[in-house]
């Protein structure tokens, strides 16, 4: 029986070295995230210019053709699914403005309070709820108290914070404060896209600019000694596209009879509409006379879109063909003139935004092909060993740019851990020997 009991525990210990340490452990991934965006960044501006740097990323990571954002391809929304992983209809983040029936109020890109945010749980507050540590330095909805709780550092939105000044930030987060997830927004190149169109000289000298920063966030990981620490994503929102104010813009009331309309939100490539009682048929024929915009009822938003189920959506929606505009007041509209813009169906190619990723537990030199915006956060969620919240992401979509696991690459804590998979050569022969004695 003594001879059994021993052999059981050499064979037990032979076990614990081949199967290596328990998941508490021992994790497959760098432990820390840094997630940038560059608004407005379309997928192929990186054709239209010298960029280096983005170059460089593509040679030591990987590069997607193209990401496929969430309809509305507007700034909020857009941000809000990449940190959630849901569509906009999921996390009740449908436009940059809205109105909720509900509440009786309205939404812009101002508004903080709680309520309009608890349709999804953003990846700052997933790590933090899972025992993580995270800091934001901008992100759409990052300000707000969600599940009563922020990221461990986070700073209200301002814009006199310069770029280089936001990288000094987040090297710091990463660097001294150790924390797991790490993000931060560039406001360009959309602003320049929009002022003067996608197609410009001043966005290929702004996309030069882009290059250069990001540049300088490379530059900085590698003087902070982050490199082999941290895994490194940088994508975009939306993308951008050319508008024509003069030729391509129009009212709805030259469309509608303004006495059928109770209130219209919103304006651009989109529009939502409250008509009046029983003039929903009358607005929506109206609408559609003209050829390059579509009314939908809200039962008959395409589900492609992701769209319609959310008390967010008013009962009629207004979608404009791209570079064509509805506007609620053209004269206003016009004092504020564009040359470009977003917000347009997400299945046309001007509305790809950019996906690129480095680092330890990134592949090399691969150009992967196009990716959804909302699989972005079970990426995370995965590359950070925690468990997603519901979402509407699948990971089996982008895994596959990650290095292959191997037990070689596991990554454990503690004196006592061993790698997985391997088999320790010593405590074979204290088996065998063990065995021999007996």
């Amino acid at each position: 029986m003594a001879k059994t009991s021993h052999c059981m525990s050499v064979l037990i210990l032979l076990m614990v070295c081949i199967t290596g340490e328990t998941a508490d452990t021992c994790r497959k991934y760098a432990n820390q995230v840094l997630l940038v965006s560059m608004d407005g960044f379309r997928y192929d501006y990186p054709e239209k210019a010298a960029t280096p740097n983005f170059d460089k990323m593509a040679q030591n990571g990987v590069r997607a053709e193209y990401m496929t954002s969430t309809f509305t391809t507007k700034t909020f929304p857009a941000h809000y699914s990449i940190a959630t992983g849901l569509y906009d209809e999921s996390h009740g983040i449908v436009g940059n403005n809205m109105y909720d029936p509900e509440f009786g109020e309205f939404f812009t890109m101002r508004s903080r309070e709680t309520k309009w945010w608890d349709g999804g749980e953003p990846l700052w507050i997933t790590a933090r709820r899972q025992g993580l540590s995270s800091g934001t330095m901008f992100w759409p909805g990052s300000e707000v108290e969600i599940q009563g709780i922020h990221a461990n550092k986070w700073y209200n939105y301002n814009e006199s914070i310069t770029f280089d000044q936001r990288i000094d930030i987040v090297i710091d987060m990463l660097k001294n404060d150790k924390y797991n997830f790490v993000t931060t927004y560039f406001h360009e190149p959309d602003r320049t896209g929009h002022r003067y169109g996608p197609d410009s000289q001043e966005v290929v000298d702004k996309i030069t600019e882009m290059d250069e920063l990001l540049g300088t966030i490379l530059d900085k990981l590698i003087k902070n000694g982050l490199q082999d620490k941290v895994n490194f994503i940088l994508t975009s929102d939306h993308g951008m596209a050319e508008v024509d104010y003069d030729n391509k813009l129009v009212e709805i009331y030259d469309l509608v009879n303004k006495s059928l309309v109770n209130i219209t939100v919103g304006s651009g490539p989109i529009m939502h509409v409250i008509p009046e009682n029983g003039e929903e048929d009358a607005i929506i024929n109206d609408i559609n006379s003209h050829p390059n915009f579509t009314a939908y009822r809200k039962a008959d938003i395409p589900d492609r879109w992701h769209y319609k189920n959310n008390r967010r959506v008013m009962p009629i929606f207004v979608v404009a063909d791209e570079g064509w505009t509805i506007t609620w007041n053209a004269t206003r509209s016009k004092l504020y003139p564009s040359k470009g813009n977003h917000g347009y169906d997400n299945g046309l190619m001007s509305m790809k935004p950019i996906f690129y990723a480095m680092g330890p537990n990134f592949r090399s030199n691969l150009l992967a092909p196009p990716l959804n915006s909302v699989d972005v956060y079970p990426l995370v969620c995965e590359l950070l060993g925690i468990t997603p919240s519901p979402n509407n992401g699948t990971l089996a979509n982008i895994i596959t740019i990650l290095q292959p696991f191997s037990g070689d690459s596991l990554v454990c804590d503690g004196a006592n851990s061993v790698t997985s998979g391997r088999v320790n050569v010593q405590l074979v022969f204290v088996f065998l020997l063990a065995r021999f004695m007996i």
